[in-house]
């Protein structure tokens, strides 16, 4: 049985390699007959066994663009490339034991090669911010899959909202609005647990294979949202919805299924406040809601609600996110939490 402590990890991101080579340092607790990597081609690799009971397992790996994973893609209007990671739920863009819980959580700490005119961003606030190398602070604990980076000639249009370069033009404020107001009704909502992370950085990059992907301290959004800043209802739908992805998989990680459906109950219960009118429990034939395929996972949340009350639903969230914070929760713990 293995424990993970800790993982370090640098990666190479050039726009002009076939792959991404990667540095990933693995502390541990355990004393493992033999270990199973996933990683698609080792370089090299190594075990330091300590005295202490904590060992260190350094691997060297190269990593090829993939559909899910480390992700290049060239803006179709001007020709830039950009490199990012986007792995939810399983595909860990760095070498990591072999488990069938991709939930497992370790802090993270990243070290980034890029070039040096690019903007880079990851999880954590950058300590290292310009030139080749840099540098982010270590992660609270975070599933495997949550490490990211996005990289490039990426365009600040409000203070934590980037865009690719070729959309340097589209006034950000409407997002960075909704990411601020999103995330203050849910501090409210879930009292006394606040914002967990040292920030909320918000970036557009084409061809995310979902429409946004929210990790600790990062949410990608596909460029394809910029397009729909003026809809009001779809916007804050998007946008609200992976803001809960904060404390609803991030900050406390469970089921996929229960992920999924309490981000839209509590994206919902947003726009139910911030947009009289707007029937966010409604996907309204002519303006289908952007999270609809989760429409399976919200009626099983709904079904709790209609059995035991919106006040206890919430209470029981709660309950769970102060008690078990950076941590991952069974579907048991929730029965318990939620009784019939």
């Amino acid at each position: 049985m293995i424990a993970v402590d800790s993982y370090d990890l640098a990666w190479h991101l050039d726009p002009s390699a076939p792959d991404v080579k990667t540095r990933t340092t693995v502390r541990f607790r355990g004393s493992p007959e033999h270990v199973d990597l996933t990683v698609p081609e080792i370089l090299s690799a190594s075990l330091n066994v300590r005295s202490d009971g904590l060992d260190e397992l350094r691997v060297e790996a190269a990593f090829p663009f993939a559909e899910r994973g480390f992700r290049r893609v060239t803006d179709p209007v001007d020709g830039q490339v950009y490199l990012y990671a986007a792995n939810y739920p399983d595909v860990p863009p760095h070498a990591r034991w072999h488990s069938d819980d991709p939930w497992l959580r370790a802090p993270v700490a990243l070290t980034v090669t890029v070039p040096p005119s690019w903007t880079c961003l990851s999880n954590g606030p950058a300590v290292i911010d310009a030139g080749e190398i840099r540098t982010f602070t270590p992660t609270a604990p975070i599933a495997s899959f949550a490490a990211t980076a996005a990289a490039g000639p990426f365009v600040r249009v409000h203070e934590s909202v980037y865009v690719p370069r070729s959309r340097a033009s589209v006034d950000g404020a409407a997002v960075g609005d909704l990411i601020a107001r999103s995330i203050a009704f849910y501090e409210g909502l879930l009292v006394p647990y606040p914002y967990p992370y040292p920030k909320c950085d918000a970036v557009f990059v084409h061809g995310l294979p979902s429409l946004a992907l929210s990790v600790a301290g990062l949410i990608l959004f596909d460029q394809a949202v910029l397009d729909r800043l003026d809809e009001p209802r779809y916007l804050m739908t998007v946008v609200s919805h992976e803001v809960a992805h904060v404390w609803a998989g991030n900050l406390l990680g469970t089921s996929s299924w229960l992920v999924e459906g309490l981000a839209v109950y509590l994206s919902r219960l947003f726009v139910e406040q911030a947009l009289p009118g707007s029937r966010p429990w409604d996907d309204l034939p002519d303006h289908p809601l952007p999270d609809r395929p989760y429409a399976p996972h919200l009626a099983r949340v709904l079904a709790v609600e209609s059995r035991i009350g919106r006040p206890a639903v919430l209470h029981g969230l709660r309950t769970l996110m102060t008690n078990l914070a950076h941590h991952n929760a069974t579907e048991a713990d929730f029965a318990t939490h939620w009784p019939t």
